[in-house]
C-alpha cells in the first residue's frame, strides 16, 4: 500500500509540478505511476485527493527545509532570515515545487484553497517563531503577530512566484537580498514599536 501510495505520489508531483493539475488525469497518473485506477481511487478518491496530498507532501519537506536552515543559523534576526530565505529560494528553485506551491494549488475548489489557507498561517507561525526568541516582544498580542507574519510570507510567496514565472532570470542572491530587505525592515520596526 504504501509503495503504491508513494508511486502515485511521485507521478502526482510530476505531472502537475510540469504539466498542470488539469493534465494530471487518472489515467495520465496510472500510467505514470504504473498502477491501475482501481489503487488509485481507493488511495485518493479524486486527482483533487491527489493534489491535496502532492500539495500536502511538498509543503512538509519545505517547512522542514526551513526549520532545519533557520534552527542551524546564529540567533540573529539577520542570521534565520537569510538562512531560512535561501532554503526557501533553492526550494523554488525546482519549477515543479514552484508550481504545486504557488500556482496549481489556486482556484481549484474551496477545500483546496483552505488547504493554502491553513498552509500560509502555518508558515507565517514558523516566521514569528523563529524571530521570538530574539525579541520576545514581538509575539504579542497574539493576533497582530499572525496578521503581520502573515503580510510578510506573502511577501516573500509573491517574490517567489514571480521569480519562477519569469523563469528564474533574475539572479538568485539578488531575489533573496530583496526579501530580506523587506523581512528585517519589517522585524526591526515591529520590534522598535513593541519597546
Amino acid at each position: 500500500m504504501a509503495e503504491r501510495r508513494a508511486a502515485f505520489l511521485e507521478a502526482g508531483f510530476e505531472l502537475i509540478g510540469t504539466e498542470g493539475y488539469r493534465a494530471a488525469t487518472v489515467r495520465a497518473v496510472c500510467k505514470q505511476a504504473g498502477y491501475t485506477d482501481r489503487y488509485f481511487y481507493q488511495l485518493f478518491g479524486s486527482t483533487e485527493g491527489l493534489l491535496l496530498a502532492v500539495y500536502t507532501q511538498v509543503s512538509e519537506r519545505l517547512k522542514q527545509a526551513l526549520i532545519t536552515a533557520m534552527e542551524s543559523a546564529e540567533p540573529a534576526i539577520e542570521a534565520r532570515s537569510e538562512a531560512g530565505l535561501v532554503a526557501f529560494f533553492r526550494f523554488m528553485r525546482d519549477p515543479r515545487n514552484a508550481r504545486i506551491m504557488m500556482s496549481e494549488i489556486l482556484g481549484v475548489s474551496d477545500e483546496i484553497t483552505a488547504l493554502y489557507m491553513r498552509t500560509v498561517v502555518e508558515f507565517a507561525d514558523l516566521l514569528m517563531a523563529a524571530t521570538a526568541p530574539l525579541a520576545p516582544a514581538m509575539a504579542e498580542p497574539r493576533e497582530d503577530a499572525a496578521i503581520f507574519g502573515q503580510s510578510l510570507v506573502g511577501a516573500v510567496i509573491y517574490a517567489a512566484g514571480s521569480w519562477a514565472m519569469t523563469g528564474y532570470r533574475q539572479p538568485e542572491a539578488s531575489v533573496i537580498r530583496s526579501c530580506q530587505s523587506i523581512l528585517i525592515g519589517a522585524l526591526k520596526q515591529r520590534l522598535d514599536e513593541t519597546r
